[in-house]
């Protein structure tokens, strides 16, 4: 097999790894099974785009996995909550609110998880590789680091925002590391 028809193999098997993990976390009862079979068609999908096409296969692959779960997301965010629609059965009187209300809440905390915790990511990759070039790095350096910060960055927080209760933390550590981030490419006068 060429290293082109590898790479779609493994951007298959992350999109069909991704849909697993979203068809058992979407059940009411998360299934072992699925969750296993979701897990290994992902490190399948690593393995095969790494044998492809070394670092750069999994950096291809984990951008398709990162893709199609935010797809993924974004339909999740739509719907409404499972106790919204239990609510709304029981108190039909008061029409559809609960389900809007609902709705507003999957779209506000997408928007947190995703994008904007993306853009603190971004902004914290970026402070570091001006942190690197200010003490003397090299370029290169700083690019690898952007690199390599966002891919790690960005799911540790989004994961660290969803464990939280309160919007109001939320939006506190998103603007806390976009603002600490901003004020040191500020300083050492923006990326190079």
């Amino acid at each position: 097999m060429d290293g082109d028809t590898s790479i779609w193999i493994a951007a298959t098997l992350a999109i069909a790894g991704v849909a697993v993990l979203r068809l058992s976390w979407g059940k009411p009862q998360r299934s072992t099974i699925l969750n296993i079979a979701g897990w290994v068609t992902l490190l399948a999908a690593l393995v095969v785009g790494d044998s492809a096409a070394g670092e750069w296969g999994v950096a291809v692959i984990v951008l398709v996995a990162t893709f199609a779960a935010s797809v993924a997301l974004a339909f999740a965010a739509a719907k409404p909550a499972r106790k919204a629609r239990a609510k709304t059965i029981r108190t039909s009187h008061r029409g559809s609110s609960e389900i809007t209300v609902a709705q507003r809440s999957g779209w506000v905390t997408f928007l947190i998880a995703g994008p904007l915790a993306l853009v603190a990511s971004l902004l914290l990759a970026l402070a570091i590789r001006a942190v690197i070039l200010t003490t003397g790095g090299a370029e290169a350096d700083g690019n690898v680091a952007v690199l390599a910060t966002v891919p790690v960055a960005w799911p540790v927080l989004t994961f660290a925002l969803l464990m939280m209760t309160r919007r109001t933390r939320q939006v506190a550590w998103i603007a806390g590391i976009a603002a600490l981030s901003a004020s040191l490419l500020l300083l050492q006068g923006g990326p190079a």
